[in-house]
């Protein structure tokens, strides 16, 4: 229970976090510590299936519709016509609560689960939301891009935070017409036993992690966690996101991945 970190559980957790779980078949131990009691942990761990709920569709906003052309704000963060009309990227002049938002729905089997609304401004007013995002979506349970993942084909998933970041990315990597390599969301500096258990069902083997370089610890922390299922790499910026990153920053990056 470490009050520093804030990390909590049992002794595999411990030497999991630590990357020492090598101790556990190594160690001299007496037959009351019940070793035994240690592996049934870590296989029920394993063989534990977590159950992923049906999710229901979701409208989006009255008025929504594919920016055929892009807008300034997305312009400036690289997001050009032809990426709007990829992503279903759009904006409505019809309801009043998204006026001057960004609206960009989340797929999942071929049906929208929920949207981000992202406020077309690089500076928000104080009355208005950065983020006005689908109510009551679960976004623990979904990953945007997932459908562009191929089942038995796709090898490597790139994980990142945001949907910008997915978008620079696939931009920077050419991974548009690229079945072996996809990137996806996870929405935010954290990743669900739901999110694992998707990547799981599509049989990917690699997992590369990427989150925001002021996210070392999650970085970490969740790297562990997606080794026990993955081949796990991870990689992180230099004083910048990935979405404000050039392309050759961005290879560097990629460049640099650590085991």
């Amino acid at each position: 229970d470490c009050k520093k970190c804030g990390e909590r559980g049992n002794i595999y957790k411990l030497l999991s976090f630590l990357g020492k779980t090598y101790l556990l078949e190594g160690a001299t131990i007496q037959d009351d510590q019940e070793l035994t009691s240690i592996r049934s942990i870590i296989s029920e761990k394993h063989e534990e299936e977590v159950k992923l709920p049906d999710l229901p569709t979701v409208k989006m906003p009255i008025g929504w519709k594919v920016c055929k052309q892009s807008i300034p704000y997305l312009i400036n963060r690289h997001v050009d016509g032809k990426t709007c009309l990829r992503y279903n990227i759009g904006i409505t002049d019809l309801s009043p609560r998204f006026k001057n938002y960004v609206l960009i729905p989340i797929y999942d089997n071929g049906e929208i689960k929920g949207y981000i609304g992202r406020y077309a401004a690089k500076k928000v007013p104080e009355d208005k939301l950065r983020y006005n995002n689908s109510i009551s979506t679960e976004f623990a349970q979904l990953l945007f891009g997932y459908d562009e993942i191929v089942k038995d084909e796709t090898e490597t998933v790139i994980l990142v935070e945001g949907v910008f970041d997915k978008i620079s990315v696939d931009r920077h990597l050419g991974l548009w017409e690229d079945n072996k390599i996809k990137c996806v969301c996870t929405f935010g500096k954290k990743i669900s036993d739901y999110q694992i258990e998707k990547l799981k069902r599509k049989n990917v083997a690699k997992v590369i992690l990427l989150f925001d370089y002021d996210a070392l610890l999650e970085i970490k922390k969740y790297g562990i966690l997606l080794s026990e299922y993955f081949v796990t790499g991870i990689t992180f910026t230099n004083k910048k996101d990935i979405d404000e990153c050039t392309t050759e920053e961005a290879l560097e990056v990629f460049s640099n991945i650590r085991k």
